[in-house]
């Protein structure tokens, strides 16, 4: 086959062969890219059902659009040689990983999650894989992973119908037929009895299981000894094998692996709740994220006061848009309704019987309403997929499935989501071009592509279509924040606060900006606003910690970060609580709480410089801080690949490389960052740094006077350990305290 042209496909070099075909790796002529290509054996007599099978793989594959599931492009027939086309995954199978070395805890519930992530998605559409071992499981260069072969999928349309229709199953073998492999197999599937997506799960479990541990829970030295123990043994306990996986993922495992389906966790839904529960912190004892080569882009925090380091709230990455509040997201895409305690959340499952599309379409607003709390965005998807399945004409539900993936990339980031969320808006802007939801999401999108232009334009045909809703008046508002026109931006805020006294997110957004300018009472009452609105908001108590933390009042800012914490602990709340403690002098204590935020976010490179701070300073890590920096470094250097407009990607790229000893690197990189005259406190407060770290006393004072006349915040230059040979230069109460603006 190699050196073969199949349709527009140059057949370069083979990958490997399975019992389904062989894969060879081929250039798109038309397309100009590397592809694989799985052909079926042609030296051989084929069977029908083979045909009908490999026809079914990727039927089955192509259906699922989902970034943790092989992406098939085409089906093809020349020749008489049958293929299928699909996307070229650099990296290894978990199998080839497992045997390899003994994974981290964190990497097993990381690979885990996203395979129940693209299982959840294959099971709503009513596709049991039947196969699921770790030979046909990717993980890609970026640790993503990526489920293969799809060659002994069922379509179970059970999944996918309400209790008033009849169960179906679509399958190519007859029961009693044993199809897969058999050290995998779920009981039920051993017995070549009908499954369902039960089974799934019993085959997630052994993988999960295998991943944790490097060995298989049912094992014997024939097929008939592991037939027996799969149905006559219990696996070994996994904490005889490995006994620091916590209790939580072990209690989990024992409920994958119960030999009756009706005694298993039944959906995979549920697996990934739980799985996200432990990786969020639930499991007992903390979970240490290492630095590797995996790597998801993430979102920007504020480069504002804190060095970065206090997240106030998050930039949106892409595009380089200024602060934007958390809270103030696609949660708010319809008029704010009475706010919801943690208790009012996700207390019920997905789909319910008798559910309609607009039922499912209800409470998956009320899921994105509180998005930043667990499981609800898998919720909300499940839920509007399924809406859409019942209404294909719903362009609400397609506005609001556009907002659950943007949620979705802006906890997790990464491309797919946000082609999802495209497409979605897009689509629900074709079908309803009057509906305001539909152009907010479209503008988002827009916004977050950085086709500045088209965003606005869709923002403000929201407006026009809905002129009494103060959504897309916040939406405008954070598109001027961007642009860096405050004034215009807190104009619509208070518009918005206008039409709706009570959004706690208009609130909220007024703060942002208020802080953003230096003036921290101010934020503080807007905030306060925000909060007696909505009590149990994560972002609004996280926010006014940071808030607090800047005026002084560091014990309010505690108790508003354990409120935060109370309700569902999460990264940036940890990462604010370590500041504080940092910023105290208590840099020993700060090391296990930044340890905390990275093991619940170690995509962020601020996160890891923050942690390279602790160490740096700390009394007994120090070793450890050139390896946190080396990470912030490799992971802000992708952002700045994507968006090197952003100058203070530059800025901070300038004082990780100043914070390692590399003044020479870093002093050319803060060269643009000097010549585009940023006024932006956190990019001059951060030039500052940089260069006090690279001896240049005389650029370090000039830069944090501008800062301070900026709006940059004394509290934390007095208390910043990098600045103390600096606070003692007389020039420092001359030239930048004698700056600070009254207030």
């Amino acid at each position: 086959m190699i050196g073969r042209t199949l349709s527009h496909y140059d057949i370069l070099e083979n990958l490997g062969a399975g019992g389904m075909g062989v894969v060879y790796r081929a250039r798109d002529t038309r397309l100009g890219r590397d592809v694989a290509i799985k052909v079926l054996p042609t030296d051989r007599p084929l069977r029908e059902t083979a045909r009908a099978r490999f026809q079914r793989e990727a039927m089955a594959a192509s259906s699922l659009n989902h970034p943790n599931i092989i992406t098939i492009y085409e089906i093809g027939n020349e020749d008489s040689t049958d293929f299928i086309v699909m996307e070229l995954v650099r990296g290894t199978t978990l199998a080839s990983l497992v045997h390899k070395r003994e994974l981290l805890i964190e990497e097993a519930i990381r690979y885990g999650m996203q395979i129940a992530d693209a299982l959840t998605k294959a099971h709503a559409a009513g596709i049991i894989h039947r196969d699921l071992k770790p030979g046909n499981i990717m993980i890609t260069e970026d640790a993503l992973v990526k489920v293969l072969d799809f060659g002994l999928a069922k379509f179970d349309l059970s999944g996918m119908t309400s209790d008033t229709h009849e169960t179906a199953q679509v399958s190519l073998t007859q029961p009693g037929t044993v199809t897969g492999t058999v050290a995998y197999m779920s009981p039920e599937q051993a017995r070549g009895e009908r499954v369902d997506a039960r089974s799934d799960i019993f085959s997630f479990g052994v993988v999960l299981y295998e991943m944790l541990c490097g060995q298989i829970p049912f094992a014997g030295p024939n097929s008939m000894a592991v037939l027996h123990n799969l149905h006559f043994t219990q696996p070994r306990d996994i904490t005889e094998l490995r006994p620091k996986v916590p209790r939580q993922l072990v209690f989990l495992l024992s409920r994958t692996l119960e030999k009756k389906p009706d005694k298993r966790i039944q959906t995979m839904s549920e697996v990934l709740a739980e799985l996200r529960k432990i990786a969020g912190g639930g499991a007992e004892g903390p979970l240490t994220w290492h630095p590797s080569a995996a790597t998801i882009e993430m979102v920007r925090l504020p480069s504002d006061s804190f060095l970065s380091r206090f997240s106030l709230a998050q930039k949106w990455m892409a595009v380089g848009l200024a602060l934007v509040l958390i809270a103030a997201t696609f949660g708010g895409w319809r008029y704010w309704n009475k706010p919801k305690s943690p208790s009012a959340v996700a207390t019920t499952a997905a789909i319910l019987p008798g559910d309609t599309a607009y039922s499912l379409f209800q409470r998956a607003r009320q899921e994105l309403d509180h998005g930043d709390r667990p499981g609800n965005v898998a919720a909300a998807i499940q839920q509007l997929e399924r809406a859409i399945q019942l209404n294909p004409q719903s362009a609400a539900s397609y506005a609001a499935l556009s907002e659950a993936y943007y949620q979705k990339n802006r906890a997790n980031p990464d491309p797919q989501w946000m082609k999802l969320a495209s497409e979605n808006a897009t689509h629900a802007v074709a079908l309803d071009d009057f509906l305001s939801a539909g152009h907010i999401s479209l503008g988002a999108v827009e916004m977050e592509s950085g086709n500045n232009a088209d965003a606005e334009k869709q923002f403000k045909r929201a407006a026009e279509l809905d002129p009494k809703s103060s959504t897309s008046r916040r939406w405008l508002g954070q598109f001027y924040q961007k642009a860096g026109k405050s004034d215009q931006a807190m104009a619509e805020f208070k518009q918005a606060n206008q039409l709706n006294p009570n959004d706690p997110i208009a609130y909220s957004d007024e703060g942002v900006v208020a802080y953003q300018a230096g003036n921290f009472k101010d934020a503080a009452a807007y905030l306060e606003k925000a909060r007696s609105l909505d009590p149990n908001s994560i972002s609004v108590l996280r926010n006014l910690g940071a808030v607090y933390h800047d005026m002084g009042r560091d014990d309010d800012a505690v108790a508003a970060l354990q409120h935060a914490i109370e309700i569902q602990p999460n990264e940036d709340v940890y990462n604010n609580l370590a500041t504080i403690l940092f910023y105290q002098g208590k840099y020993d204590e700060s090391v296990p709480a930044f340890e905390k935020t990275v093991a619940l976010n170690a995509n962020s490179y601020d996160i890891w410089g923050n942690l390279g701070d602790a160490y740096r300073w700390s009394t007994s890590k120090k070793d450890k801080a050139p390896a946190a920096y080396q990470t912030a470094i490799r992971l802000v250097r992708q952002e700045i690949a994507k968006h090197p407009d952003q100058i203070e990607l530059q800025s901070d790229l300038a004082m990780y490389l100043a914070k390692i000893a590399n003044k020479n690197a870093a002093l050319e990189t803060l060269k643009p960052v000097e010549e585009a005259h940023s006024k932006e406190p956190g990019v001059l407060y951060t030039t500052a740094l940089t260069y006090e770290l690279c001896g240049e006393r005389d650029k370090a004072l000039q830069s944090l006077r501008a800062a301070v006349q900026s709006g940059q915040g004394l509290n934390d230059i007095k208390n910043e350990p990098e600045l103390v040979s600096l606070r003692s230069d007389p020039r420092y109460q001359l030239e930048v305290v004698s700056a600070a603006p009254t207030r």
